[in-house]
């Protein structure tokens, strides 16, 4: 309690001074609604996506060197309480200049990074295929993290992330993506390697803009350690404009490999109508046919990003 109590304080005197400095910004999201999530029977006041207060600032180096940071507090909204990790979002510090973009911390992994952009719903809500595309495999963050981000050439972009083992039991961390965007066009490549043991994950993505919907289709395969099944996972998705809001359908499925066995069959449509530019009113339902009860799950809720 007491270690919160300081972190607050913390981040109010942050707040104070993102008050006095146009290059350090306080933002955050308050998210909640009905939902009843797959494999659930009751119906709760849940967020669709993670409430959070963080703050971040950019500093100019001189020379086109920018110092930066970001730190991000994760909490439910619904109770106020919040997980044993105070700065569950993201806990970075870095450099950035034309070489591109070096943190240290707490960060997303290069191929979450991948599946957060193919899913049309963005890893939010019972819509949600983060899951799917994640293979039961691949990690969203990690702890005691180098990470760097190349400079766009012509639209081709890399990141490469590797997180020590700071118990010296040999379990490092490499991950790496690699994405192209042109035009209506994006194509992506991300990996991780987890462990001493044959831990991988491979995902390759791809998605079109037609300009009246976005079509998005990801795969993805790896062994979560060895001597395990293989997992499989597919999915095609897409969005749609309409009116002042976002039409979001997907089918995703996760499968283990010899022998085969389906793990997760998903279908998942919704309408997230923007109030404002801030202000996000949202429906989704999603079924899964893999779950042996209650396989079909929803919510509906406000999100406020400030």
């Amino acid at each position: 309690m007491k270690k919160s109590l300081i972190a607050l304080a913390v981040l109010g005197g942050l707040a104070a001074a993102a008050q006095a400095q146009s290059n350090v910004t306080l933002y955050g999201r308050v998210d909640l609604g009905l939902q009843r999530g797959l494999g659930d029977d009751i119906t709760r006041l849940e967020q669709g996506s993670g409430s959070r207060l963080g703050v971040r600032g950019v500093e100019d180096l001189g020379g086109g060197l920018k110092a930066l940071f970001n730190i991000e507090h994760r909490f439910n909204a619904d109770t106020g309480t919040a997980g044993s990790t105070f700065w569950a979002g993201r806990s970075v510090v870095g450099l950035e200049g034309g070489f591109g973009q070096v943190v240290l911390g707490r960060e997303y992994t290069p191929a979450r990074n991948i599946a957060n952009r193919a899913d049309p719903w963005g890893g939010e809500t019972v819509g949600a295929m983060e899951s799917i595309l994640f293979g039961d495999i691949l990690p969203s963050r990690q702890n005691n993290s180098i990470t760097y981000t190349s400079p766009s050439f012509g639209g081709l972009r890399a990141q490469a992330q590797y997180a020590l083992d700071e118990a010296d039991t040999g379990e490092d961390f490499y991950g790496v993506n690699l994405s192209y965007g042109a035009g209506p066009l994006s194509l992506a490549y991300g990996y991780n390697k987890a462990g001493v043991d044959d831990n991988t994950w491979h995902l390759v993505t791809a998605g079109y803009d037609f300009g009246s919907f976005r079509l998005v289709g990801a795969y993805g395969q790896g062994t979560p350690e060895t001597g395990a099944d293989k997992h499989r996972s597919y999915m095609v998705g897409a969005t749609a404009p309409l009116g002042a809001g976002e039409v979001k359908v997907a089918y995703g499925k996760l499968e283990e490999v010899d022998p085969d066995r389906d793990v997760s069959s998903k279908f998942a449509i919704g309408y997230h109508y923007a109030l404002s530019k801030r202000t996000t009113v949202y429906f989704d339902v999603a079924n899964d046919s893999e779950l042996a009860d209650h396989k079909t799950g929803f919510d509906i809720g406000l999100k406020h990003n400030f």
